[in-house]
């Protein structure tokens, strides 16, 4: 990001509030969400969850920025010009009101402002989107398994397949490694609902910004999308036993037609048709009101008479 941009940024960003209240758009915003500000931050960000995070990172991290150097610059001012060769008699004065409440409203102001984009950040993040493609991720030492609970039926599960060759970005010539593929479709929101079946594990893809823990007994749920196809790679991130360092996947962003032929082939794979059966229509039967029948009147005799 240019310099001027990263400034323009900056006092949008501490404008923001307002302009949160007002409907008035952030300039910038987007940018600042995508940009790597410098080599420590967040790999390039893919999708909206990703790009919400760096956005929030990209903006604390110029806040300190401007506050290092404001405190930074005085600082070093006085130490050269007030040093004890120049200044042979040292002042008396022991407070200043004007500075003192300067120095802590703009700091106060500042926590308010992070605090208040962290709550919206984790608002977004923390909300799962409707119409997703839900996925079930179940880590054990140390593996990985994926199941597509929208694409299975009758009691048989759809999952990744195991891979069957080397992964050529984290194989050694001595080591080489697999990593299992989660295939999902470019642009489609994913929900994730992770646990594990041993012990703590954890679920970790830097470019979707996803991390979350894996726990036995229990469902932790995080979504992502990928606006672009790609093959990321992932990780636990939670130190599990001796092999947690072999514990790697990948995350696959594909096209829409290119998902459904996978989801398809794994179908086949399971068992099921390639595509679901469609259900038959349901039939709507409107309950009726049984009633008791009245018991019918008796019949009157009937005299037959008989002539002579």
């Amino acid at each position: 990001m240019p310099p001027l941009a990263a400034v323009l940024s900056l006092l949008a960003l501490l404008a923001a509030p307002a302009a949160h209240a007002t409907g008035i758009s952030i300039p910038y915003a987007e940018e600042l969400g995508k940009a790597v500000l410098h080599w420590g931050g967040f790999p390039t960000p893919v999708g909206p969850v990703a790009e919400k995070i760096t956005w929030l990172y990209n903006m604390i991290f110029l806040i300190i920025a401007v506050v290092f150097l404001v405190v930074l610059g005085p600082l070093t001012y006085i130490l050269i010009r007030y040093r004890k060769e120049k200044v042979a008699t040292p002042a008396t004065f022991s407070h200043s009101l004007r500075l003192e409440l300067l120095w802590t409203i703009i700091p106060a102001l500042i926590c308010v402002f992070i605090a208040y984009e962290s709550a919206r950040a984790m608002f977004k993040i923390r909300t799962m989107p409707a119409d997703a493609v839900n996925v079930e991720v179940v880590a054990y030492q140390f593996g990985w398994n994926f199941y597509y609970p929208d694409a299975s039926e009758n009691g048989k599960h759809v999952a990744a397949p195991e891979p069957t060759q080397n992964d050529p970005e984290i194989s050694l010539p001595n080591a080489p490694r697999l990593a299992k593929e989660l295939v999902v479709p470019v642009g489609k929101p994913v929900v994730l609902h992770i646990t594990a079946q041993d012990v703590l594990h954890a679920f970790f893809v830097p470019h979707l910004g996803i991390k979350m823990d894996a726990i036995p007994g229990r469902i932790n749920y995080a979504w992502f999308k990928a606006d672009q196809p790609g093959n990321f790679l992932g990780q636990c991130a939670e130190l599990c036993g001796s092999a947690h360092g072999e514990m790697f996947f990948r995350v696959k962003a594909v096209p829409q037609a290119e998902y459904d032929a996978f989801i398809a082939a794994q179908r086949v794979e399971a068992g099921l048709t390639p595509t679901p059966v469609a259900a038959s229509a349901t039939v709507v039967v409107t309950p009726t009101v049984v009633t008791t029948p009245t018991a019918p009147a008796p019949l009157a005799p009937v005299v037959v008479s008989a002539s002579v």
